[in-house]
């Protein structure tokens, strides 16, 4: 018997598949959804690009909620997954950005001032 926990990376053999997802079952007692989100890290439009029924896969388990559904992740049995994830959460905000966007907001706001008072002027 497979120990499903989340956390845990384990073989399953994918059992059925859905534009939404794939069903992959871990024992005999156990089924899980991997998301399309959750199949690779490029987008994945087609599952069955990357899926067939009966192919074995691995999983990692993220978790096991109240009513028993157990979501499941192919994408992040990689090892690097997680180093990406902390980079690109860790990149520093663009500055530059930052004020074009204040800047846009203000512009906008002015904008919208202005058209409030003449809508007013009319009335």
């Amino acid at each position: 018997m497979v120990s499903v926990q989340p956390g845990n990376i384990v073989t399953g053999k994918v059992v059925r598949l859905h534009d939404f997802g794939a069903f992959v079952q871990l024992d005999e007692e156990t089924t899980g959804l991997v998301h399309i989100s959750e199949v690779d890290r490029d987008f994945v439009e087609n599952i069955h690009a990357y899926l067939t029924e009966g192919q074995q896969v691995t999983v990692k388990v993220l978790a096991i909620k109240d009513d028993g559904r157990v979501d499941l992740s192919i994408k992040r049995t990689d090892p690097t997954w997680e180093d990406e994830v902390q980079r690109r959460s860790s990149t520093r905000i663009d500055k530059e950005f930052n004020q074009r966007l204040r800047k846009f907001m203000h512009q906008s706001d002015m904008i919208q001032g202005e058209v409030r008072r003449r809508r007013r002027s009319r009335q």
